[in-house]
């Protein structure tokens, strides 16, 4: 049987963290950690024992299964990449699919609780959401300890180096593949029928701020005599501003902040939904999945795979003539933002560190492979030579987009996302902001009140935060 003894100092430390980090979430795959996280990210990491690194070898030697744990086949179909550069390699790799991402993290947590199990993860995968659970915790390893070094990181977009950061000591914790910067996609036809737009310049000064975008979601529907909104759902909106904030919801000694953004937020939602702005249906609904192959709604805020695997999908057509497809373009909106992403990680137990470096360096920082996967996948790599070799190859022009350059609006995007503002509470803080805003827009509640109630919300669910 394989082991993976660590010491009893670090397996306390990480059952410590565990029982403090834990949570699910009806609105997304799992909750923030909980409100002794905060102290949890200025801990000291432990320092495995020494058996781990001898493990690494004995490993290596005896050909035990390397343990790859994801939600679902994404993963699964990109490693496909490093097995074809890396002969052999994957004969030691079991890929994990849990199947369902509502219960990844319970199932990952409590196999952190055993890792003298023979099924431990040596490799997990991060969301964007709870990354910080286990990248600011004793779980995970700095990639450094995998071999990967910062000439590895040079392609890759600041953005998704920060997000994986330990807060606590400045190391790196994972690495991604891909980079997720978001854009505005509406339909050409629509917007030069009722205002008179013809290009994806002249459509972002009709949205470049968020006045200039309810004002020309005004026009619009006046327009069309009801028949078009700017919008489906006025949730479409709420990843644009939580990538906006100016500061983290709870800095780091402790503070909650109420981001003039949020504020904002509020006040746009409302807008929305007092106008009569959007179809007012509800993201990932059947209705709202129906918009793309209508005449009902102008536009999506979506990012790179929203773009191929959520409009292009839902467009009613597979080829130009069909559908709507090719009656799409792309400008950045108010604001630049990102949505999503898949980082990769090894784990404190990790039975073959130098294994787990080479996946890493093969699937996230290799130039040739992720040029490769870029173009068969159309998986927007988070490797700026790769996707610039590809643009430059034309391999950008996309026939959806009635031949815009989807590669050459994405990439300036990606350079210009500030994830400066990220903690482990957001996911949780932001469900219970997005309680009051759906009080708020539909008039239940004023403005302060609204922001009242949100902040005393916040107090209950973390009482070691200081919430003024």
């Amino acid at each position: 049987m394989k082991k993976k003894l660590l010491s009893a100092l670090l397996s306390t430390a990480m059952v410590a963290s565990l029982l403090v980090g834990c949570g699910s979430d009806s609105a997304s795959t799992t909750e923030a950690p909980a409100d002794d996280a905060a102290a949890e990210t200025t801990e000291e990491a432990a320092p495995a024992d020494d058996a781990a690194a001898e493990e690494s070898t004995d490993a290596a030697a005896s050909g035990d299964k390397f343990y790859i744990y994801s939600w679902n086949t994404e993963l699964q179909e990109r490693l496909k990449y490093v097995f074809e550069a890396n002969p052999g390699m994957e004969e030691r790799i079991e890929y994990v699919n849990v199947g369902d991402s509502n219960v990844y993290q319970e199932k990952i947590d409590q196999l952190l609780q055993t890792p003298d199990a023979e099924d431990y993860p040596d490799m997990i995968a991060f969301e964007a959401g709870y990354i910080m659970k286990y990248t600011n915790s004793d779980y995970t390893l700095p990639v450094t300890d995998c071999g990967v070094t910062d000439a590895d990181l040079a392609e890759m977009y600041p953005y998704t180096i920060t997000i994986a950061t330990d807060q606590r000591d400045g190391s790196l914790k994972g690495v991604s593949w891909q980079s997720c910067p978001g854009a505005f996609m509406y339909r050409t036809d629509l917007a030069e029928k009722y205002l008179g737009v013809t290009s994806p310049e002249e459509m972002q000064a009709k949205i470049s701020t968020w006045d200039d975008f309810l004002a020309t979601a005004k026009e619009l529907k006046e327009a069309s005599g009801d028949a078009t909104r700017i919008l489906s759902s006025n949730g479409d909106v709420s990843n644009v501003f939580y990538s906006n904030k100016s500061e983290p919801w709870v800095t780091s000694d402790g503070v909650f902040h109420m981001d003039d953004a949020m504020v904002e937020y509020m006040e746009v939602s409302k807008a929305l939904e007092q106008d009569d702005l959007t179809q007012k249906t509800t993201t990932w609904t059947e209705e709202w999945n129906a918009g793309p192959s209508t005449d009902s709604v102008l536009g999506y805020f979506g990012c790179t795979w929203f773009l191929h695997w959520t409009i292009k999908s839902n467009c009613g057509g597979e080829k130009v003539g069909e559908g709507t497809y090719g009656l799409w373009n792309m400008c950045q909106g108010p604001a630049p933002y990102y949505w999503g992403g898949t980082w990769l990680g090894a784990t404190a137990g990790c039975s073959d560190t130098a294994l787990a470096g080479q996946i890493m360096k093969s699937l996230c920082c290799d130039t040739e492979i992720m040029t490769k996967m870029s173009e068969e996948t159309l998986d927007y790599v988070n490797n700026k030579t790769a996707m610039k070799t590809l643009s430059d190859a034309g391999k950008g022009a996309y026939d959806f987009l009635g031949g815009q350059d989807f590669i050459a609006v994405f990439s300036p995007l990606a350079e210009d996302i500030d994830v400066s503002w990220m903690s482990a509470y957001d996911l949780n803080i932001n469900n219970l902001l997005g309680v009051q805003i759906a009080e708020y827009q539909s008039g239940n509640k004023d403005l302060d009140t609204a922001i009242a109630d949100f902040k005393q919300a916040v107090k209950d669910a973390y009482p070691s935060v200081t919430v003024e």
